[in-house]
């Protein structure tokens, strides 16, 4: 059983994969780990607003 997530939890998310993407566009996250940690919150975050998703 998941817990709800608040606002301010899917916002800390958010913002930490987003920094994650920025590690991969400058090539220090490699892309099919990127993909990976993007697939582990795929319920909570729209996967859409990142950039090898698009």
């Amino acid at each position: 059983m998941q817990k709800k997530l608040s606002d301010e939890e899917k916002d800390k998310i958010y913002a930490a994969l987003k920094l994650i993407e920025n590690l991969h566009k400058q090539g220090l996250v490699k892309k099919h780990i990127f993909k990976n940690i993007l697939n582990d919150y795929r319920d909570c975050i729209d996967l859409s607003e990142f950039k090898c998703y698009t």
